[in-house]
């Protein structure tokens, strides 16, 4: 293969990464739960949670609770590996990366009840909405067979994505049956990447070619939303709604850097390579936005002798799409945008827990976790657009006035993806790459309940 014809075959591919971020699960609403219990049973706890982990899935259920007023939720460590495959024959994208480390958690304290009477629960909360931190990297040495000469092409991704919930709850018991509530967050996301395509070159008779493609951004936002919830019961049932109201926003700020280079390059086959082409821009201080979807939750637990099954529902509406950061890129008349859109998502889980007796319970749950991703490819701002299914269980035992659980989560999911470039075809028309990506998770956790509460 001439080392014309190679770079006009793999140019544009091999720059395709450049237009997204790596792959944070910001697109999908149920990857993370919260609670001892709440972990063991996926997360199917908005009819049923009555301990502090209600403070996020039902603020409501918080009022009916009789016994903790502390909760600290779990100590959980997990294993993430994500693997691409490309769908052609471009061996860079088949990459690897394994994470191991702490899970995202929840804390959470109960304040005096005196405070605004004794039918008023009052609580603070902290949790973890997203956490994400990895890098992939890709070396080849001679990706294509050039006679008498040499070749090299490296992929490079670094993500980090960060977004923390701190809430104040208020829960009045309206009766013995009913219970209202309100959670306000105060949310702060924090987003970082730099993606990076390298392919140099050097034919027998001594032609250069040479590709980079540098991508980095960074930005942080603060904003704050409700969580709004009502909680009934009875003897053998519990029904709970919530709602959670579009979030506001507060001020962000961020940065972002471009770099194109292109040399050697024969984008219309001639046998002459084009002008080089170089663009290269800096910007910091530029305006950051985040917007989220509203939420409406429905859910129930329902005791039959010693089993109680659970079941949630919950559907998040579309978010139109808006732009994060943007910066001008005054060399080629146009601008540097990372935008975000998310389409509706109706997510239904189901749980069990059956109770031996003996302070001994097990649990069991399954639920889906549908991406909210519209499949545009010039969305940039994530790249999760797989859905992915959990499957968790455990069990809950007593022992020295508190109660412990012990279980795990797994988590899979995966999609076929373009990758279009962000190098104008003219220059460049290798055309769309396709690549096959596949997650898998397992959270193995052991949960803190003191106190007397369930």
């Amino acid at each position: 293969m001439s080392i014309g014809r190679g770079l006009r075959l793999a140019g544009g591919p091999l720059l395709a990464l450049l237009a997204t971020s790596a792959f944070a699960q910001d697109t999908n609403y149920w990857a993370i739960q919260y609670g001892p219990v709440g972990q063991l049973l996926g997360g199917q706890m908005i009819g049923d949670a009555r301990d502090l982990s209600a403070t996020f899935y039902n603020p409501g259920g918080l009022a009916l609770e009789t016994g903790s007023n502390f909760l600290l939720s779990t100590e959980s460590f997990q294993i993430e590996d994500y693997r691409t495959t490309p769908v052609t024959d471009l061996e860079l994208f088949e990459v690897a990366a394994t994470r191991f480390g702490a899970a995202p958690t929840l804390v959470a304290g109960g304040l005096p009840r005196g405070w605004l009477g004794e039918r008023t629960a009052l609580a603070w909360s902290f949790l973890t909405r997203q956490d994400l931190s990895f890098r992939l990297n890709r070396r080849l040495t001679d990706p294509f067979d050039l006679t008498g000469g040499t070749s090299a092409a490296e992929l490079y991704l670094d993500q980090d994505v960060n977004e923390s919930w701190a809430g104040l709850t208020a829960s009045r018991e309206v009766s013995e049956t009913l219970g209202v509530g309100a959670t306000l967050y105060g949310i702060y996301r924090g987003q970082r990447s730099r993606n990076e395509v390298n392919l140099q070159a050097i034919s027998g008779q001594q032609a250069v070619l040479s590709i980079l493609g540098v991508q980095d951004f960074s930005y942080y936002h603060f904003r704050t939303l409700l969580k709004l919830g009502v909680a009934w019961e009875r003897a053998d049932l519990r029904l709970g709604l919530n709602l959670t109201t579009p979030s506001l926003a507060l001020f962000g700020s961020g940065k972002a850097g471009l770099t194109e280079s292109l040399v050697g390059v024969d984008s219309d086959g001639n046998g002459f390579p084009d002008p080089p082409y170089l663009l290269s821009t800096t910007e910091e201080g530029l305006h950051a936005r985040y917007r989220s979807s509203w939420a409406i939750g429905g859910g129930l637990g329902w005791h039959r002798g010693a089993t109680r099954w659970h079941m949630s529902l919950e559907w998040f509406a579309p978010v139109d799409r808006f732009t994060v950061i943007e910066a001008p890129v005054e060399t080629v008349d146009q601008a540097f945008k990372l935008t975000q859109e998310l389409e509706g998502v109706f997510n239904i889980g189901l749980g069990v827990e059956h109770d031996f007796g003996n302070d001994l319970v097990l649990y069991g749950a399954g639920l889906t976790d549908f991406s909210a991703a519209t499949g545009d490819p010039t969305v940039n701002i994530s790249v999760s657009n797989w859905n992915l299914y959990h499957l968790s269980g455990g069990v809950k035992f007593a022992f020295a006035g508190s109660r412990f659980t012990l279980g795990a989560t797994y988590s899979f999911g995966g999609k076929s993806r373009p990758l279009p470039s962000v190098v104008p075809p003219e220059l460049v028309p290798g055309g769309a790459a396709e690549m096959d990506v596949n997650y898998r998770r397992l959270v193995v956790l052991l949960g803190f309940l003191f106190g007397d509460g369930r």
